[in-house]
């Protein structure tokens, strides 16, 4: 008898919980989600489509959605606007003897965007941040064309981030 209550109990008690990831507190409505190109504030060309195709790409590998470009016909729309695009060195070498002194040897990336999920039924808006960051950084070799060849690996790679983080956020309501 006891066997079974301690049964019961640890099943009623796993009620309501899902795996990290694969839950959401989104409305039950809610199947269609609009997620139209992201505008492009900063100063950086053709960002905010690679963020875009990130979000995309995170919202549908959840698998519980139907993801579309455009907010006409969906249940919710997520709109962002990529507001600041900054690069800058972190690490200087330290030698002021040589040619090379004062040039970075890492840098690093901070994007900034602002970004809401909104339910478009009844006009409510479900998640919002205004100041949603992510950062990267990389470390450069000793020729110049290094910075270009792992700037753009940092792009890809704080995009995937700023994706995964974001819907993480708006389906566990954080």
């Amino acid at each position: 008898m006891k066997l079974v209550a301690v049964g019961l109990l640890f099943l009623s008690s796993a009620c309501g919980y899902s795996l990290a990831g694969r839950g959401s507190f989104l409305p039950e409505h809610i199947k269609t989600i609009g997620i139209p190109t992201f505008i492009n504030a900063s100063t950086q060309p053709g960002v905010a489509e690679i963020f875009t195709e990130k979000v995309i790409e995170e919202f549908a590998s959840r698998g519980k959605y139907v993801i579309q470009p455009e907010e006409a016909g969906a249940d919710a729309v997520l709109s962002g606007t990529v507001l600041s695009f900054t690069v800058a060195p972190e690490t200087l070498r330290g030698d002021v003897s040589e040619v090379t002194a004062n040039e970075a040897t890492r840098y690093s990336l901070v994007i900034q965007a602002e970004v809401e999920f909104k339910d478009l039924l009844d006009e409510s808006m479900i998640w919002e941040d205004t100041n949603f960051r992510m950062r990267e950084a990389w470390e450069i070799g000793e020729e110049s064309d290094d910075f270009f060849d792992q700037s753009g690996l940092a792009i890809e790679r704080v995009a995937e981030e700023f994706a995964k983080t974001l819907v993480s956020r708006i389906l566990e309501a954080f």
